[in-house]
């Protein structure tokens, strides 16, 4: 016996039938996984951790590729632009800035979407579309970076478009 009240109330709050309470219609999520590196996942869908909880934890080797050093080459990109604005801002359009434009620019851009193929679609749960998506945006930096050489070298250069948008 709903009297109808169903369809006027949101989803999460609902009258319920044996009392004159409020309470929220949530679902529970039984056994949900938790996001442990030592969680694993058996195939009838339950998990369990590896070891012990007195084991030490067993650190990854290291990759010049990865951590600290990537953290440290993603900062020096993004503080180079900053310089490099001011200077084209400052003197205007000039080869040298067209130049590192077109190559700190669509790295910089590279290094924000791998980081978004990494967190949203991470490679142990959609290996084939982890996969397409890292090769494609691989194409598409190198497809970028040929486009800027050949608009700086046969037009009027990046700093001048930017100029010429901003004045339009």
């Amino acid at each position: 016996m709903s009297f109808g009240l169903n369809n006027t109330f949101p989803r999460l709050i609902r009258p319920t039938i044996h009392s004159f309470r409020w309470t929220p219609n949530i679902k529970s999520r039984v056994g949900h996984a938790s996001g442990f590196h030592a969680t694993k996942h058996l195939a009838d869908g339950s998990t369990f951790i590896k070891g012990s909880v007195n084991d030490a934890v067993t650190l990854p080797p290291r990759d010049k590729v990865l951590g600290s050093y990537h953290w440290d080459f993603e900062r020096l990109l993004s503080v180079s632009l900053i310089p490099l604005t001011i200077a084209s801002v400052v003197k205007g359009a000039h080869p040298i800035t067209d130049l590192f434009f077109g190559i700190i620019i669509p790295i910089h851009c590279h290094i924000g979407f791998d980081a978004v193929i990494t967190d949203y679609l991470p490679a142990r749960r959609m290996p084939v579309i982890n996969k397409i998506s890292t090769w494609g945006l691989r194409l598409a930096t190198l497809t970028v970076l040929y486009g800027c050489y050949e608009f700086n070298t046969n037009d009027v250069g990046l700093v001048e478009l930017v100029k010429k948008t901003w004045h339009a």
